[in-house]
């Protein structure tokens, strides 16, 4: 069982991660960077810090660092600002943060800054980062290598696996039914896949896209079962009416996930593209994801532990 966290922390080093602005990515990063100090053998420790106010989505990154497994011992809930000074011993700690209290965390050895799109002029006032990863950057726009007072700078660009949503991102954007729960959790996708009309195109089609979640309206069984033999992560019925039982018997069988939505498809599939701007860091595939990235730069380096 994970512990609470004292009211002083006493660990080394202290590893900052700060972002300016919601969405950039800053709890992906911490998380991918705590695992590679873990699966290099030191010990580790990750932690939100409480933003002004409750801001952000403070409670659901303290959430997921709590699934860590690689972080055992790592606090339960966030934490204050305060609770992360005077750092001592031999773990590494990492702390995500939001810039209005990360420059008020003492002791830190390293601070990442973490913005979207495009390197930003300057830091956050009171810190000097030392490295800036930027994230989402799209394709033949890679920007400057230098960052605000010379640090470098690690350039992410967009990525399907990082923007992909969740299941329950998904039933949230359409306020959908869940007909069936799924054996594995809440999955993410890196596909919308909108079913062909033709049930003999169905599953060559379907099984093009690695990661998906598949909409289909209610009534289509054949591209139903089609769907499941490609193993979709989530299946999305539309039109809101119940669909055949064999559909319950063949989504049982293998652990899919099913959504309905009360919409017909063209709206449904309007509702989730909205969510890829917007999508929340989770799963395996996320992290896997962000660690692949950032093991081949020259974060690490520029961190010098």
């Amino acid at each position: 069982m994970r512990r609470r966290m004292a009211p002083r922390m006493v660990l080394v080093p202290l590893i900052v991660v700060t972002s300016e602005t919601p969405g950039a990515g800053k709890t992906g990063v911490a998380a991918a960077i705590a695992r590679h100090y873990a699966y290099i053998g030191r010990p580790v420790t990750i932690a939100r810090v409480a933003s002004p106010e409750g801001a952000g989505n403070v409670a659901e990154d303290a959430a997921y660092f709590e699934t860590l497994a690689f972080a055992p011992g790592s606090p339960l809930g966030a934490v204050s600002a305060s609770s992360v000074a005077d750092p001592g011993g031999d773990a590494v700690l990492v702390v995500e943060a939001d810039a209005a209290t990360a420059a008020s965390i003492s002791g830190a050895t390293s601070t990442v800054l973490v913005a979207r799109n495009a390197v930003p002029s300057a830091g956050p006032a009171g810190m000097t980062p030392t490295a800036v990863v930027v994230t989402d950057v799209p394709h033949g726009k890679a920007g400057a290598t230098v960052g605000p007072g010379g640090v470098p700078v690690i350039v992410l660009g967009e990525d399907r696996t990082l923007a992909g949503f969740s299941v329950s991102e998904a039933k949230a954007a359409i306020n959908a039914e869940v007909l069936v729960t799924g054996d594995n959790g809440d999955p993410t996708c890196d596909h919308l896949v909108i079913s062909p009309i033709a049930s003999d195109a169905g599953q060559p089609y379907f099984r093009r896209f690695e990661s998906k979640a598949v909409v289909v309206r209610f009534d289509k069984t054949d591209m139903h079962l089609a769907a499941m033999k490609a193993e979709p992560e989530c299946l999305i019925l539309t039109g809101g009416r119940r669909p055949s039982d064999y559909l319950f018997d063949a989504a049982a069988a293998s652990g899919t996930p099913v959504l309905l939505s009360r919409t017909d498809t063209e709206n449904t599939v309007i509702a989730l593209e909205g969510m890829f701007d917007k999508t929340r860091f989770q799963g395996e595939r996320k992290l896997d994801r962000m660690a692949t990235l950032l093991e081949s730069s020259a974060l690490f380096e520029a961190i010098g532990l």
